[in-house]
């Protein structure tokens, strides 16, 4: 797929525009990076063979991946996160005693940042991961969260032929919205689930105060 956007001018413009690819593929050729940006096939090389020497593309053969300087980087800038620091413990709280599957998310303008995907027995079968961005509008916890901006209804519920989804959406200081879901089989979600979704968020909100 070739790019549409306006190339940017920026070096670190350029460099984003380069990463961005990665997003949907493991890994990806010189000839296919430089047809999904836009960018001449000497500039892409040029730009890899920069990103492969500091070690933020990593060369498998004619194939190139995001390199372990990115994942260190993500791994630390998840775990310096305020939203992420305050809501962690409350999260496996939730897990351990629905034993469901939860995340948080942040809002960024119209799209959502899963922040954490804590999983069990039926994680693989709902296809979100910590570090995906979606648009907003097409998650239960998108949804949710610009209800909340919208000084609408905070929480959102999703029910689907198998999997049931409830999210709750709350303040997280500094002008940061968040939310909280939790996802699993019908069959398995307990009746209070939404009560419970909710008293997580306010107390998630109640510590990302001070």
């Amino acid at each position: 797929m070739t790019a549409t956007f306006e190339s940017p001018n920026t070096v670190m413009g350029r460099v984003t525009a380069l990463l961005q690819p990665f997003r949907d593929t493991e890994g990806l050729t010189l000839t296919e990076l430089a047809r999904r940006t836009g960018f001449p096939r000497s500039s892409t090389h040029r730009m890899l063979l920069q990103l492969v020497q500091v070690g933020l593309v990593h060369r498998d053969g004619t194939t190139y991946h995001l390199g372990p300087k990115l994942l260190e980087l993500g791994a630390l800038a998840r775990t310096h996160d305020r939203v992420h620091q305050v809501s962690l413990p409350t999260l496996y709280d939730l897990r351990r005693h629905t034993g469901l599957v939860v995340h948080l998310a942040v809002l960024e303008g119209e799209s959502l940042l899963y922040l954490e995907k804590i999983g069990g027995r039926w994680s693989a079968d709902l296809r979100t991961r910590a570090g995906e961005r979606r648009p907003a509008r097409g998650t239960v916890e998108g949804a949710a969260m610009l209800a909340f901006r919208d000084a609408a209804d905070e929480a959102a519920t999703c029910v689907g032929d198998r999997i049931c989804c409830i999210a709750a959406a709350f303040d997280a200081g500094h002008g940061e919205i968040a939310a909280l879901s939790v996802a699993g089989p019908r069959e398995h979600v307990p009746d209070d689930l939404s009560r419970r979704v909710r008293a997580a968020a306010d107390t998630v909100a109640t510590r990302a105060a001070h």
